[in-house]
């Protein structure tokens, strides 16, 4: 029953943000609230149980993708830095926002995540660099440049109660950061 409640919760996260209520979720699951508290005596308890399984689905991906021998180096790169939970590849960016503003316990859980989670995306970007794939670059400035940018959207996307997918968001970020601005056209002048 545990992971019947977890997965519509996570639905439902996806649908309404972190915001939900226990008695919203009672209602989908067909169950009274006070059932629904029979398993989970709270919605941080739950919170941290969604959390705990998106982070893990996440790194189970990123293992997935790193042992891929279909994709090259740069592709897995690219899926590595714009990974998301399957169940939140529509969520809106606010819904990061609300989990940080509402839910501090829970957010830190997943603001540790993001910070730490660079393991397998700096093996690939060393990688890239032996091979000649990749030019040599401060990757801690890199990473601050990513979760920055990540968190300054999130915080822009709340203010203005815009509801831009995190998919995409994160998809740009990454072609911004691998491809730059630049058109492949351009020639430097003298």
């Amino acid at each position: 029953m545990k992971d019947r409640i977890l997965k519509e919760s996570i639905s439902e996260a996806e649908r309404k943000g972190f915001r939900f209520t226990m008695g919203d979720l009672a209602k989908q699951l067909g169950m009274s609230t006070k059932t629904l508290y029979s398993y989970y005596p709270s919605k941080e308890e739950l919170l941290n149980d969604m959390i705990d399984l998106t982070i893990h689905e996440l790194k189970l991906k990123e293992n997935e993708i790193l042992h891929d021998s279909s994709l090259n180096l740069l592709e897995k790169l690219q899926k590595c830095l714009v990974l998301i939970p399957a169940d939140f590849t529509f969520a809106q960016l606010q819904y990061l926002e609300e989990l940080q503003r509402y839910y501090p316990k829970q957010w830190e859980t997943v603001d540790q995540f993001i910070q730490e989670q660079w393991t397998g995306i700096i093996s690939l970007i060393d990688e890239g660099i032996v091979a000649n794939q990749i030019r040599s670059f401060n990757k801690e400035i890199f990473i601050e440049v990513d979760i920055g940018g990540l968190y300054r959207l999130m915080d822009h996307a709340f203010k203005r109660r815009n509801m831009i997918s995190l998919q995409d968001t994160m998809q740009e970020m990454v072609d911004i950061l691998m491809l730059g601005i630049l058109n492949g056209n351009v020639h430097e002048e003298n």
